[in-house]
């Protein structure tokens, strides 16, 4: 008896072993199992309302598939722009975008980018025109799945005949369906190959530009040209820099029909916003003159606005400037040259006691500026002509500081006055270096700091004349006896109205800014430093940020 229970103790702990062990490997059968889960199949009671919305589905594709190509109109488009882009990419080479002033590499540039914006917006108008085509498949073979797992799981089970035949005519439906679709998703796939063709050309053409522009940027500190006097000796006609200027001028009226027909809303709406504003300004002018007040800034209203059709010109031209700035540059030089009477007109006297004639001198020398290409097409002539210019600029200001200079009578200068001449110091430098680069060979840094100061003095002008017009009207709007009504008006009319004048002078000087350096060249490389400060990483642990992106957030 002691024995057997001798042998009963020592097999238990075997027998544990061994169940333990059976029972470890049924439970990960299970997990295993569990892990994949049997797919999703439809229940036999659902077969024939499933069956029924499917087969509705299906046929809902099939006519989606077969009806009106909804690319119809989006195929015209594509060869358009591939046409165009085409186009201009055989205009110029590498070697003869070098040849370009930068001003026509700049509108160029801003050609590439409509280009860019216009192949951006027919991805979009494709996306929403066969984007369904893609939900479409992907429900299809969503539901097929869903019926073939049905269909196999039936063989197993029983099932009535009725519903196989039902479940195996589902399945066919959808099969048709899904062929039925492959024909427009094929279509879509292959204008989505021409698409990326197209926007490969269009890349290609930004970096050729590009690379121009930081050719003639890098020349700056170099002579790139023979010294005027041997040109003296040599005064043959360029045919090619005549070419170049008749090819640039052709892209630009090519680029203003592209960029006029693919913004005909915006410009009808931009062209009735100008058109607002000129029975506004008259009806402000007859106000005006009714209007009797002590308070100088309305003084000072009112005599800006006397003159309706100048102060119209003056905002209507600087909103193309400002609403407007992926225009062909073209269209702001145009811009700029109709605002040259109607800016004289508007400046306040407080301006001419300051700068003396400088403002009809700035609007001078920039309509001179403007007429350089009539003889671009002659090195020796334009040469001649930036050196006839650059000296005259020069002379000019040595007479406006000689005229300006202190009466001797001891009084102190104001600050403004200190600072008018040190930028008067500033141009006579400029213009010396000018007219030395353009004698000794260095005509790429002659032609940039003549027009680059130049153009500035006279865009300084012309945005100072719209801030005047633009806190004219505001003084005037707040002066109405209807405005009155409103406390906050009534109470803080002064405050509101400086405070809006400050705001406009400040944005106006800032984009006088901006556009001041990118005469002068230096505002390329100052935002591709800044782009890269911005987007550098800052490392904190496991957490990367960027000062840009801490900046927006902020």
């Amino acid at each position: 008896m002691r024995r057997r229970i001798g042998l009963l103790a020592g097999a238990l702990p075997a027998l544990a072993l061994w169940w333990s062990g059976v029972t470890y490997g049924q439970d990960a059968a299970t997990t295993d199992a569990s892990a994949k889960p049997a797919p999703e199949t439809i229940a036999q009671a659902d077969i024939p309302s499933r069956a029924d919305a499917d087969e509705r589905f299906a046929r809902d594709v099939i006519q989606r598939s077969t009806g009106r190509d909804p690319t119809g109109k989006l195929e015209p488009r594509l060869d358009a722009l591939g046409k165009s882009v085409r186009e201009q990419s055989q205009l110029f080479k590498r070697d003869e975008l070098k040849l370009l002033s930068v001003r026509r590499l700049e509108s160029l540039e801003r050609h590439w980018r409509f280009f860019g914006k216009q192949l951006q917006a027919w991805r979009r108008d494709l996306q929403q025109a066969t984007g369904q085509y893609a939900e479409d498949a992907a429900e299809l073979a969503r539901r097929r799945a869903l019926w073939e797992a049905t269909r196999t799981a039936a063989e197993t089970t029983t099932i009535a005949p009725a519903l196989g035949s039902r479940i195996d005519f589902v399945a066919a439906q959808l099969a048709l369906a899904e062929q039925a679709i492959s024909g427009p998703i094929e279509k879509q796939i292959k204008l989505g190959r021409r698409a990326s063709a197209v926007g490969e050309n269009i890349e290609a053409g930004q970096r050729a530009v590009a690379a121009a522009i930081a050719y003639i940027d890098s020349r700056l500190m170099q002579l790139d040209a023979p010294p005027i006097w041997e040109l003296w000796r040599d005064q043959q006609g360029s045919d090619s820099a005549l070419l170049s200027m008749q090819a640039g001028l052709a892209v630009e009226r090519q680029f203003m029909d592209e960029y006029s027909a693919a913004n005909v809303n915006a410009h009808r709406l931009f062209r009735a916003f100008q058109l607002a504003l000129l029975p506004l300004l008259v009806w402000l002018s007859f106000r005006s003159r009714k209007l009797a007040s002590d308070d100088p800034e309305i003084q000072a209203s009112t005599r800006v606005l006397r003159r309706p059709i100048s102060s119209w010109l003056v905002l209507a031209l600087l909103a193309t400037l400002v609403f407007k700035p992926d225009a062909p540059i073209l269209v702001h030089e145009v811009a700029l040259l109709l605002a040259l009477v109607p800016v004289l007109r508007l400046l306040p006297p407080a301006v001419y006691a300051v700068l003396g004639p400088w403002p009809y001198v700035a609007t001078g020398l920039y309509l001179l500026e403007r007429l350089s290409f009539l003889v671009v097409a002659n090195a020796f002539y334009h040469r001649a002509y930036l050196l006839f210019l650059t000296l005259l600029t020069l002379a000019l200001l040595v007479w406006l500081l000689w005229r300006s200079r202190p009466a001797g009578d001891g009084a102190p200068r104001s600050t403004r006055d200190k600072v008018l001449r040190v930028v008067g110091y500033l141009g006579i430098a400029t213009m010396t270096v000018s007219a030395l680069a353009n004698v000794f060979g260095n005509v790429s840094l002659a032609e940039m700091l003549t027009a680059g100061l130049i153009d500035s003095g006279y865009v300084g002008l012309v945005l100072f004349a719209g801030v005047t017009v633009l806190s004219s009207v505001s003084s005037l709007l707040l002066a109405r006896r209807a405005a009155s009504r409103f406390s906050i008006v009534t109470q803080h009319a002064g405050p509101l109205l400086r405070g809006f004048t400050k705001l406009l002078r400040l944005a106006a000087f800032a984009g006088w800014v901006v556009i001041t350096l990118n005469e002068f060249r230096v505002l390329r490389p100052i935002a591709d430093a800044l782009r890269t400060i911005l987007n550098h990483p800052l490392n904190l642990g496991q957490v990367s940020l960027t000062l840009g992106g801490v900046l927006l957030f902020g």
